[in-house]
């Protein structure tokens, strides 16, 4: 039987909007969202109902009529709230875009595109926050990217219990989810469809951690936002200091070191000037050395007391790879099905592969396991400066470990570089002071494919 007030497509309400494809629709709870044609105006809409209206409708009227009076060029419009009775909707403007947790999904996007998402967030927030209201709701499914990048906030929540710094501090989520393609779940209870951040010994990876070439300055930044013990400024005041910021140049501050052990941090927005400031110091400095006919190194390495210091550097070593002897599996929880093809990894060929499972639910191992991995045999105890992984797809999450002794679980080996996102499917970990028999390239998430999640390892080499 159909419900009273139930909408039908090509219907019009009010007159003047007709109902033309439903996006959402959830019966049980008499709530659909549908794209609309303005009549008045010609216009595409969108359209949330609500079926009965009265007071059962009460709350999503009063959020629109509240939202409505916010305007800003990058907080989505609200054109007109009714109620009905039997029914009440309310009209929004149409926003052509992908939300930010999509576009991620594709692999993460650029510093620079980052920054400029966040400012532009922090931005609209100011304006929300200033009409003494919060968005209680943002995260990577309620921001719109569309065309030149243009964003918008959608989906306000107006929640009462939330607050303007948990708002800013969901732009530390963003700037997460942006530059690694994972959500740092703690910080919301919604869900925002990306597999949760990275940790190590239950400590969250920075984003340069995770992922190589991010700038220092938006890698502290990020991770300040997102720590509580750290305030957290007003939205205007991050809005108007990340505006002075540019990282369109990723390469001033290349990636150096990683450590998991957390920096003293100053508040978020006292960085911002510091790090602006450094930067333009930088840029001056090389120009007058330049001008003098200098040249030299400009990585951000901290000087040593190597005696050596300033002298020519004597040509790198070139690379030399390392004969792996065999390879064996690391699978907790696992019922070795997954054994076969597992010598594929290490056979030279490109084109052969071992696969993981399809696993369904989660990119997770769906909840089934820590991770799973690869343990190549160099035969005895090498030294080792890099390794490198090459996937049949972007998108797993992978760490580097160490041992001298073949285990059967990853508790039994070292960690010689930290889990990071592969963004593309060829992945080189550097690490240094490394000597051991044993490397174990251990994967934590896995990118989606058919129906559920898995990934498969092409090759993995190791160099001295």
């Amino acid at each position: 039987m159909t419900q009273v007030g139930a909408p039908v497509q090509g219907e019009v309400l009010a007159s003047r909007y007709r109902l033309d494809e439903v996006l959402l629709a959830d019966p049980s709870a008499g709530h659909a969202l549908w794209r609309g044609t303005d009549g008045l105006l010609n216009r595409p809409v969108a359209i949330e109902l609500r079926v009965p209206g009265g007071a059962a409708a009460e709350a999503m009227i009063s959020a629109a009529v509240t939202a409505g009076r916010i305007v800003h060029p990058n907080v989505v419009g609200v054109y007109d709230a009714v109620d009905e009775g039997k029914r009440a909707f309310v009209v929004r403007e149409w926003v052509d875009g992908v939300p930010l947790r999509d576009a991620v999904r594709e692999g993460p996007l650029s510093p620079n595109r980052a920054a400029v998402i966040a400012r532009t967030a922090a931005d609209a927030l100011a304006a929300i926050h200033a009409s003494g209201h919060v968005h209680g709701n943002l995260q990577p499914g309620t921001v719109l990217l569309g065309a030149d990048d243009e964003i918008t906030l959608t989906n306000l929540r107006l929640d009462p219990e939330s607050s303007p710094q948990h708002d800013v501090r969901a732009i530390g989520g963003l700037l997460y989810a942006a530059l690694t393609g994972h959500w740092p779940h703690a910080l919301s209870v919604y869900d925002s469809g990306l597999p949760d951040a990275v940790h190590v010994d239950g400590r969250l990876l920075s984003p340069r951690q995770v992922r190589a070439g991010i700038p220092g300055y938006l890698d502290a930044l990020t991770m300040d936002l997102l720590d509580p013990s750290v305030p957290a400024p007003p939205a205007a005041e991050l809005a108007a200091e990340l505006r002075r910021y540019d990282v369109a140049d990723p390469d001033l501050s290349p990636l150096t070191a990683i450590t998991p052990e957390p920096a003293v941090r100053k508040p978020p927005w006292k960085r911002v000037a510091v790090g602006v400031g450094g930067l333009a110091v930088v840029v001056i400095t090389a120009l007058v050395i330049a001008a003098n006919g200098f040249g030299g190194p400009t990585d951000d390495i901290p000087a040593s007391d190597d005696p050596t210091q300033g002298k020519p550097h004597s040509p790198s070593a070139k690379p030399v790879p390392l004969q792996i002897q065999d390879a064996s599996l690391v699978d907790p929880n696992g019922d070795g099905k997954e054994l076969k093809g597992l010598k594929n990894s290490i056979d030279g060929q490109a084109a052969t592969a071992w696969e993981t499972a399809t696993y369904k639910g989660s990119p997770n191992f769906g909840d089934f396991k820590p991770g799973m991995g690869i343990t190549v045999d160099l035969g005895a105890p090498k030294s080792f400066k890099q390794v490198t992984v090459d996937f049949d797809q972007p998108g797993a999450t992978v760490g580097v470990y160490g041992s001298d002794s073949s285990g059967a679980d990853v508790s039994s080996f070292t960690a010689v570089s930290p889990a990071r996102l592969a963004d593309s499917t060829s992945v080189t970990f550097t690490v240094s002071n490394a000597k051991y028999q044993y490397v174990l390239v251990w994967i934590t998430s896995l990118p989606p494919r058919d129906t559920g999640f898995g990934v498969g390892v092409n090759e993995i080499r190791v160099t001295g």
